[in-house]
């Protein structure tokens, strides 16, 4: 090519600028969508399809026409966290099977690893019981039968579940969260909130109350970790190793609880367990649940750590119930996620005093804590 001189070469040197200039903006040099920003122009963007980030789509110069799927490339752009809500929202998706071209990428995109509305949809919710020292007369609960494989006597057991607490929850004996078994001491297995008010703390931290119905009862003072001055979804696990009841939260033992008065085992009674009441005072929880496990065999510490805000397979050893509880809006009953071989689904019936205050399952306020697979 001949180079322009004179009055043209400033104009030819001008305009060559201004086109380097406006494709280093648009990424005009690929047309398979391989280079950073093949989306659109805009380079990479968040919440790519699978977590993969930068390019997407095969498009014209220029990034105007991003009409395929834009699932490829692992350009530079963009961060692999995920959607906020795991379905990339509008501009922020990578691609995007409906991409209309330009920044705005496409709406469609689904999220990547780290968005926690794909785990936790939706949870069940008891807002037709009371919380603090308001009635519970609404009995709003899930009835699961274990049948065989309830833990009972003194078996080895492991149940863990996010509970959503709000500030006003924790009042001892008012709001029980779940109880199975029957009157006798060491006969029953459940948990409420502490009773003993906790002065002088820095961290404002409330109380649990691990129960058995007496032998291994402990309606501690422990420090759990937790500000209870703010609502939010706490994990809790109870633990019977066979001598002591060690309650976890968060991941971390807080309680350990050995025998009292001479009781050394426990004698747990069958009967149904009811999620969200104790129905031998009638007080119940009123806040959210979500991913109830029961394990035959008590977890080491280093399995509740390790798994305790990650969704479960379902054919996990020891597992014989475990509701996801994000069952679909209108649904009356909670599925069993349990998938081993030979298992007996344990379908939860949600219950209460009118069909009208029956537990709902719900979009939750804050997500809970889970990290996606």
């Amino acid at each position: 090519m001949r180079t322009p001189s004179g009055p043209r070469a400033l104009c030819w040197l001008l305009s060559s600028a201004l086109i380097t200039f406006s494709c280093g903006l648009l990424s005009c040099g690929s047309k398979d969508g391989s280079t950073p920003g093949g989306s659109g122009g805009a380079q990479g963007g968040i919440g790519g399809v699978g977590g993969s980030v930068g390019a997407g789509g095969s498009r014209t110069d220029g990034g105007v026409d991003s009409s395929a799927p834009g699932a490829g490339g692992s350009g530079a752009g963009g961060a692999a966290t995920g959607g906020e809500s795991g379905t990339g929202a509008g501009g922020r998706a990578t691609g995007g099977a409906s991409g209309s071209g330009g920044a705005s990428g496409g709406a469609s995109g689904s999220g990547g690893t780290g968005g926690h509305a794909t785990c936790a949809a939706r949870v069940l919710s008891l807002s037709a019981n009371g919380t603090a020292s308001a009635s519970d007369a609404a009995q709003a609960r899930v009835e699961i039968d274990l049948q065989n494989d309830l833990p009972i006597g003194n078996t080895q057991r492991s149940i863990e579940f996010w509970a959503f607490i709000r500030t006003t929850d924790w009042v001892g004996e008012k709001n029980a969260v779940y109880y199975y078994g029957g009157a006798g001491t060491a006969a029953s297995f459940g948990l409420d909130f502490g009773t003993n008010p906790v002065t002088g703390s820095t961290t404002n931290h409330a109380t649990l109350d691990p129960f058995t119905g007496g032998g291994f009862n402990d309606d501690s003072t422990n420090d759990l970790g937790i500000n209870s001055s703010t609502n939010q979804w706490v994990h809790i696990a109870m633990i019977w190793n066979g001598t002591a009841l060690v309650t976890y939260v968060n991941g971390v033992a807080k309680i350990t609880t050995p025998g009292t008065g001479g009781v050394t085992a426990l004698a747990t009674a069958r009967s149904v367990l009811d999620l969200g009441c104790n129905p031998t005072n009638s007080n119940c929880f009123g806040g959210m649940l979500a991913e109830l496990r029961i394990w035959t065999g008590a977890r080491t510490a280093t399995q509740i750590q390790a798994n305790y805000n990650k969704p479960l397979v379902g054919n996990e050893a020891g597992l014989v119930g475990y509701w996801k509880l994000d069952d679909a809006a209108g649904a009356t009953t909670a599925a069993d996620a349990v998938i081993a071989t030979g298992h007996t689904a344990h379908t939860g019936t949600l219950k209460a005093d009118t069909a009208a205050h029956n537990p709902t399952f719900v979009a939750p306020p804050t997500p809970v804590p889970l990290v996606c697979p």
